[in-house]
């Protein structure tokens, strides 16, 4: 079987669907299969290029496309960098002959619509259509409503949606990130999908890179001066979808807290913002790191005594943040701040592998935290939990092994 990736990032780009398809890519390999991934030739997000533009690694082949690369500086440069990769996408897929399975991905947004009229208006050799499996990473058009840079209902939210509507219709298969997203896709297009074709495969994590560590065996405790304090770590993206005001009215009630330390590692569009608040409101209990390099992941993540995610209710069914499933693999306890029934916090909640916090609730956040710091056999049992959890559904072998068989499924259609 011959199956095409469709997606901004690939490897090495450490943005998470990047990580998350090479990941596939390989265990794909593994299987006997071809793989080709279409991808861009900017890092996600900077301005920053590969240095090659196509290469083969093992069976896997890598056509990295050239074009705009302004990076996050505004709304119109990352439009612009997406719009340019739309029209080198278009023209490379056009020229080149159809695999048997297109999987597309949802970044940059709508990049779905390519792979539908690969499926529409070529045909193969011997005259089939190609396969197309829809992974939903996120759901546009209501990530950009959920994000406030569109109305909804107006004429731009209404072409987009059936746009999604039509790929969704024309898919052999949809794989979405959690239950929320399913049931939003059943609800919002009941024209559009077969729910027999809907899978759940939530984001995963290698076990044998990312596993519980000891205070005392990871040396960037000591590197980065967070030996001997209770550290609470938000790792990863910071972006619209995330609730950054009850982290920061937990920290001002926390400010006197003297061996607690917020550490955050990463980026996006409100971790600097974050910072200028941090830095407003004079809290000297916060650290600030970037992402962190694959290698040292592992280090980075078992930095934490408790790590914190975070999910606005308008993105509920919209987007499902990445970075639990690393958590749970390392062994540490989460607490969710965001509603209920999104998917983070049902997986937290089915491998009591911490606690859901209500948005807005800071009192109950500082509450939890401090029930954490002071019971250590508590964070153990937790973090045992979790590791368990891990293992037995969110493994990479496992997660990947899943993917696997809807695209062979799909491919034998």
């Amino acid at each position: 079987m011959h199956v095409l990736i469709l997606n901004q990032t690939f490897y090495p780009d450490v943005a998470a669907t990047g990580q998350l398809m090479w990941d596939l890519a390989r265990h794909l390999e593994r299987r006997g299969h071809r793989i080709t991934a279409v991808t861009s030739r900017n890092f996600y997000g900077t301005t920053r290029q590969h240095d090659l533009a196509h290469e083969w690694i093992g069976d896997i082949e890598i056509h990295r496309l050239g074009g705009t690369a302004l990076g996050k500086r505004n709304l119109l440069s990352r439009l612009l960098d997406f719009a340019s990769f739309y029209l080198a996408a278009a023209r490379h897929l056009q020229n080149h002959p159809l695999p048997d399975v297109v999987l597309s991905l949802t970044s940059p947004p709508m990049i779905s619509t390519l792979a539908m009229l690969q499926k529409q208006f070529r045909r193969r050799p011997d005259g089939s259509r190609v396969r197309l499996v829809y992974h939903m990473m996120d759901l546009y058009p209501e990530a950009a409503v959920a994000s406030g840079l569109m109305r909804p209902g107006n004429p731009i939210d209404r072409a987009l949606h059936r746009l999604t509507a039509r790929a969704l219709k024309l898919s052999d298969a949809v794989i979405t990130l959690g239950e929320d997203m399913r049931r939003r896709l059943e609800r919002d297009y009941s024209e559009a999908v077969i729910p027999r074709l809907i899978h759940v495969v939530q984001p995963w994590a290698d076990g044998n890179a990312l596993f519980p560590m000891a205070d005392a065996a990871n040396p960037m405790r000591e590197n980065l001066g967070l030996n001997g304090s209770f550290n609470i770590v938000y790792s990863g993206n910071l972006g619209v979808a995330h609730d950054l005001d009850t982290m920061l009215a937990a920290m001002k009630l926390m400010r006197d807290d003297a061996d607690a330390r917020w550490v955050f590692i990463g980026g996006g569009k409100r971790f600097d913002l974050l910072q200028e608040q941090v830095r407003g409101a004079g809290l000297a209990n916060a650290r600030f790191f970037p992402f962190q390099e694959r290698d040292s992941l592992n280090e980075s993540l078992n930095l934490a005594d408790v790590h914190l995610v975070s999910q606005l209710p308008s993105f509920t069914g919209v987007v499902v943040p990445s970075k639990l499933f690393g958590i749970l693999a390392v062994g540490k306890p989460t607490v969710m701040i965001g509603p209920a029934d999104a998917e983070c916090s049902r997986v937290v909640a089915a491998a009591d592998a911490g606690f859901i916090v209500a948005n807005g609730d800071a009192d109950t956040l500082v509450r939890r935290l401090r029930q954490l710091r002071n019971d250590p056999a508590q964070r153990e049992a937790i973090g045992t939990r979790a590791r368990r959890a891990f293992e037995q559904n969110y493994e990479q072998r496992v997660a990947c092994a899943r993917i696997a068989s809807i695209l062979e499924q799909a491919a034998a259609r």
